[in-house]
């Protein structure tokens, strides 16, 4: 039995006037089934969010721990309310529940940048100052990884593009492979169609590679969703890895909604366990 996902936390915006505003964002995980921490322990306070910016007409500038833009652009079928791991890549910077994606979700000290919208179109950049690990680990001197994205959200179509670049004396898999990915989403009345492309580099001897991809649908009935996802992750050593997903979701409101969701992960080596949750959230 695993708790699901719950933090606390604060943000918020004070107006500087000019159309200057200072935001902030501090959060962290709980444990719902057991107390304390997410893992049990006082360390896993900071292993969420905790960024300060400035946002205005130039766009909005942020540093401290934050979503990659990598995660923003390019899993884009991430939609199970199921998120039955919290566990890291890389010391300081993430991974991602979903087996099929290679990218990284949050990092700490990141300085980073998002343009203004023209016309749906958007660009994202952020410097991995320090990614968490060890001194032993860290033999980098300067910025660990950059992490440059493009998206385009017009209508019912949104689109984005991702590279994350590291250090090349860090460059080992999973945490410091370099990776780029694709991903696309379409609406279209009461149904949306999403999918992605990845592929994960890696240039140490005995470590490998990775290509990635996902699929997914959503359909919406009044207040009530159901989603299904499939993807496939194909290392250039060992064996592929499927998973699949189904979920049911009733919003009672914007903050309020209950869910029940299936996943199965299996190789062609072994079964992984399958995974039902359900669950009530509220967002305050």
């Amino acid at each position: 039995v695993l708790t699901n996902g719950s933090r606390i936390g604060l943000k918020g915006d004070e107006d500087l006037g000019n159309g200057l505003k200072a935001i902030f964002q501090y959060e962290f995980a709980t444990n719902t089934s057991e107390g304390g921490g997410y893992a049990g322990g006082a360390a896993s306070l900071n292993n969420r969010l905790g960024f300060v910016g400035l946002t205005g007409g130039f766009g909005t500038v942020a540093i401290g721990r934050q979503w990659t833009p990598y995660y923003g652009s390019v899993d884009k079928t991430d939609i199970m309310d199921l998120n039955p791991s919290q566990g890291g890549i890389g010391g300081g910077i993430n991974g991602n529940a979903n087996s099929h994606y290679l990218g990284l979700t949050r990092t700490g000290n990141a300085l980073a940048y998002v343009s203004p919208n023209f016309n749906g179109l958007t660009g994202k950049v952020a410097l991995v100052i320090d990614d968490g690990r060890t001194a032993a680990a860290d033999v980098s001197d300067g910025i660990d990884a950059i992490n440059v994205s493009l998206d385009y959200n017009n209508g019912p179509l949104s689109v984005g593009f991702s590279v994350l670049d590291f250090d090349s004396a860090l460059e080992t898999a999973p945490a410091g492979a370099d990776r780029w990915g694709l991903a696309g989403k379409y609406n279209f009345g009461n149904f949306a169609l999403m999918a992605q492309y990845e592929d994960r580099s890696d240039s140490s001897a005995g470590n490998d590679g990775s290509e990635a991809y996902g699929i997914g649908g959503q359909a919406y009935f009044g207040n009530n969703t159901i989603s299904v996802v499939y993807g496939q992750r194909t290392p250039d050593v060992g064996a592929d890895l499927d998973s699949m997903g189904i979920s049911f979701r009733h919003d009672f409101s914007k903050r309020t909604r209950i869910y029940a969701t299936y996943e199965q992960h299996e190789s062609s080596s072994t079964v992984e366990p399958s995974t039902f949750g359900v669950g009530l959230r509220h967002a305050f």
